[in-house]
């Protein structure tokens, strides 16, 4: 009797389920790349992460609702998974015995959720160029092998809750400063031995002179009357912005981000300028960006010839370059590349309020303001404008008879500093 075929067994097959993309979703979700649940007026996830939900294709992202609602929720980061990264970055901290005696607290939870905000939020606000994302990534993964840049993160971030929620008229909390002062004093120690960087160290260093940069320049107080800055007053910090544009040219020398070792090595050409030299105006086309009568002031007009000697003509080719650019994430990269190759005769002259030098900064400040970063716009328009009513004042002969000389300038800068209308922060331009 033959036997009968054993038939096998046919798994059965998975359908899948239809998927159409969703093209509804709010602009939050879209720009975070999240699953939206397209409720209305305030999706899910806006509500979690506590900023304003639009559909609106033609307003800014990732507003913030108001200064209390920056808490981590549990749905975003579990919390095993807290405890895995706090374990890693405290353990780094403590492996260090030099950094242990300095630090007797660790992190805490709620260093993570400053952590959070900073990966979605601020990294966003800080970009000049379309490698955003590797920041994204890598501030965060060099955050945890390095205290020091977790601790300038912290900085950053809640520099920006307090300045971006309506709140610049408010001093920097003691948490905003003791972080300050303690990621400053560790990467002050590490560079101390700089012959002995390793490579995760080198690219933390460069994310940390960004930060750095953008916080010396955010940071002034808004609330003070305009007589109390420079250059009406002085102080001991005075242009230490300035003074960080270019040691941020210098740290990069040294992290070496270039080399093939480092994760950062996408970006070793944000300091090369994009396109050959002959995209860019000549001296002479730059010049002719200021009103005739600037160039008069700065004996830099025709009368005076291709006057190259002159103390001013860099700064003025500088700025000259700079004024007709458009207002994008791009064109504000090479303002911040140009500016960082100020001689330093330049600087000294700002140091000692001379009015040709004061002008052209001026110009400078009138056309970043324009760019809205919460990092830029408040000293921008603050000191641009304190730098009009200055030379007003001491040099009215002058500026008192020739009103396009500040025309410009006072275009920009006289606006309300904390009117929210006139501010805005483009993350994604």
């Amino acid at each position: 009797m033959s036997e009968k075929p054993v038939s096998k067994a046919v798994p059965p097959v998975r359908k899948r389920k239809a998927h159409t993309k969703s093209r509804r979703g709010c602009n939050n979700c879209k720009l975070r790349h999240v699953k939206c649940d397209e409720a209305k007026p305030l999706c899910k996830n806006c509500q979690t992460f506590g900023v304003t939900c639009t559909y609106d294709r033609r307003s800014t992202s990732l507003q913030p609702v108001a200064e209390d609602v920056f808490l981590l929720n549990v749905s975003i980061v579990t919390m095993s998974l807290n405890r895995q990264l706090l374990t890693m970055i405290n353990d780094h901290l403590l492996a260090n015995p030099d950094t242990a005696k300095t630090n007797k607290e660790v992190f805490q939870s709620p260093d993570l959720a400053i952590l959070n905000r900073f990966h979605e939020r601020t990294i966003l606000s800080l970009r000049t160029n379309q490698v955003v994302h590797l920041y994204q990534r890598e501030s965060v993964r060099l955050a945890i092998q390095n205290p020091f840049l977790f601790h300038l993160i912290v900085t950053t971030t809640l520099m920006h809750d307090r300045l971006a929620t309506g709140n610049a008229h408010l001093a920097p909390s003691a948490e905003e400063l003791s972080h300050y002062t303690t990621g400053l004093s560790q990467l002050q120690t590490i560079l101390s031995d700089s012959e002995n960087l390793t490579r995760p160290q080198k690219d933390a260093i460069y994310i940390a002179t960004i930060l750095l940069a953008a916080t010396s320049f955010a940071f002034i107080d808004a609330s003070l009357p305009t007589e109390s800055h420079w250059p009406f007053a002085t102080t001991d910090t005075d242009l230490d912005w300035l003074k960080l544009c270019v040691g941020k040219r210098e740290m990069h020398k040294l992290a070496q981000i270039d080399q093939s070792s480092s994760s950062l090595k996408p970006v070793a050409r944000e300091f090369v300028l994009a396109g050959p030299l002959e995209l860019f105006p000549s001296d002479r086309d730059a010049l002719k960006n200021f009103p005739p009568e600037v160039l008069g002031f700065l004996r830099l007009d025709d009368a005076f010839g291709a006057n190259t000697n002159s103390p001013y003509y860099e700064a003025a080719v500088c700025f000259g370059r700079i004024l007709p650019l458009p207002i994008n994430s791009s064109s504000l990269l090479v303002c911040l590349v140009l500016v960082s190759g100020l001689s330093n005769r330049f600087r000294e002259m700002l140091e000692e309020k001379n009015p040709q030098a004061l002008l052209l900064l001026a110009y400078y400040h009138a056309k970043i303001s324009q760019y809205g970063r919460w990092w830029l716009w408040r000293r921008a328009t603050i000191e641009g404008r304190a730098i009009c009513l200055f030379l007003e004042r001491y040099y009215g002969s002058i500026f008192g008879q020739c009103e396009k000389l500040l025309e410009y300038p006072k275009k920009h800068c006289f606006v309300d500093v904390f009117d929210d209308r006139v501010f805005r922060e483009e993350v994604l331009v």
